[in-house]
């Protein structure tokens, strides 16, 4: 299949700042997680920009990041979780792109999400008020339409990373040289791991 970049997007602990890296390696491209790239330009942490600019600087930023990452050489791209909503973004992101959309199960996510917040790593504003718990479920109610347009669908639940990526090489590089759309590919967990959320890793969204 002929494509630029691989675009990685789902809610934030769907997995995608530690397959990305490890999917980066194995297709020998860059990796650019726009959060980071959003942070850098900022020169502040999100849940500042948010607190002292609001979320329209914010997605602004986010634009420009996307932008940036679409224009640069190829690369696997770790997006926001809110940034595919934005039709600009959406038109980019997909356009000569393969988009993968790692899901988990929302008990998953939410414990990571609510772990990471606890240790400090996590600063999320979108779920400061009332939590992962409340927030997350009405994030995927109102995202699930754009996130399902990707290409392939992975769940990431109890599934270590490494299978991940095999997983995602499979899809994008068939021997066939066909990709089904929009397939939905669940990888088999690891019988140690089996039961026990949170093994992919904390996405930053």
């Amino acid at each position: 299949m002929n494509f630029h970049h691989v675009v990685l997007v789902g809610l934030s602990g769907s997995g995608k700042s530690t397959i990305g890296p490890r999917l980066a390696r194995r297709l020998d491209f860059l990796f650019i997680d726009t959060d980071k790239t959003v942070v850098a330009r900022a020169g502040c942490p999100i849940d500042e920009i948010f607190a002292a600019r609001g979320e329209t600087t914010f997605r602004a930023f986010e634009r420009e990041a996307v932008r940036e990452a679409i224009a640069g050489p190829r690369s696997v791209i770790a997006t926001g979780g809110g940034a595919p909503v934005d039709s600009e973004n959406f038109r980019q992101l997909w356009e000569g792109n393969v988009v993968i959309w790692l899901d988990a199960p929302m008990e998953v996510l939410i414990s990571r999400m609510e772990g990471s917040q606890r240790a400090g790593r996590e600063k999320r504003p979108l779920l400061a008020d009332g939590g992962a718990r409340l927030r997350l479920p009405a994030l995927l109610e109102a995202r699930a339409p754009i996130y399902s347009q990707a290409h392939v669908r992975v769940e990431t639940g109890v599934v270590r990373p490494e299978v991940v990526v095999k997983e995602i090489i499979r899809q994008v590089r068939p021997s066939q040289g066909r990709m089904r759309s929009t397939s939905r590919v669940i990888a088999s967990p690891s019988p140690s791991r089996r039961g026990k959320g949170g093994q992919v890793g904390r996405a930053r969204d």
